[in-house]
Parts: structure tokens; sequence; C-alpha cells
């Protein structure tokens, strides 16, 4: 009974990590590959405590980025990436200022030291646009 066990806890155990690297290979590029987005330098700013979207609304705001009123959020946890627990959080917003732009779309990936830890670290940002002229969709050039 106790081998069955130990083997049930083992096959359980292989389950959860292999669905964990089958959830990452399904992601989008978009998602995984930062180097798609148009890179914002910044200075990393302090660490930073609260939810994903909080982090990420406090972060663009330090580096002057307008998000308006009523952003859109969506986050994905990667999970493990080079020792470090990687979320990336995506906010978009309409543009109402520019009459080339119709809409911005933020990439902030995050790291934390475990999956426990409760601060987020900002480790790159990226920009899309989407464009009133053009090609439809979103791309990494500014718009004309």
């Amino acid at each position: 009974m106790k081998r069955l066990t130990l083997f049930a806890l083992f096959f359980f155990a292989f389950g959860l990590f292999s669905a964990d690297v089958l959830a990452q290979q399904k992601l989008s590029k978009v998602v995984t590959d930062a180097s798609r987005w148009d890179g914002i330098d910044f200075t990393a700013p302090a660490v930073c405590t609260g939810t994903p979207e909080q982090c990420a609304v406090k972060m663009l705001t330090e580096l002057n980025i307008e998000v308006g009123a009523s952003p859109d959020f969506s986050v994905y946890q990667l999970g493990k990436v080079n020792e470090k627990s990687v979320t990336v959080v995506f906010v978009s917003r309409l543009v109402e200022d520019d009459e080339s732009v119709l809409g911005k779309l933020y990439r902030l990936e995050f790291s934390k030291a475990d999956v426990e830890d409760t601060s987020f670290t900002l480790e790159g940002v990226g920009q899309m646009f989407q464009c009133m002229e053009g090609p439809i969709g979103w791309r990494k050039t500014a718009c004309q």
C-alpha cells in the first residue's frame, strides 16, 4: 500500500509539472517573446507590492505613461523562468488625443523571487500600437 501511495504521489507531481510546461508552450509568442515589442527604456523603479494589475499601473505611472481612466488588463503567470517566477501583464487603452493611433498596448514583465512572494520587480516594458490607417492589428512600429 505504501508503494502504491508513493507511486500515485509521484505520478500526480509529474502530471502537474508536465501540465505547467505544456501550458507555457501553448502561450502565444506575443506573451513569451519580448523582442516582438517596441522596448521602452527604464531605470528599474522600486519593488511593487500588490496585485499584478496594481503594479502595472504603478510602474507605468512612474514611467510617465498615461494608462487612462479604465485600462484593460490581461495577466499571464509564466511560472519559473531563469530561477524567477515570471508574470506578464498587458495593459491596453484607447487613445483619444492622437488621430493616427486607435489604441496602445503595453507589456510589462514582472519577476518574483518565489511564487509565494508578494512583491514584483519590473524586468521589461514594451509597447504596441493599433493605428487608424494601414494594416489591421497590433504593430511594433509607431503609427504615421
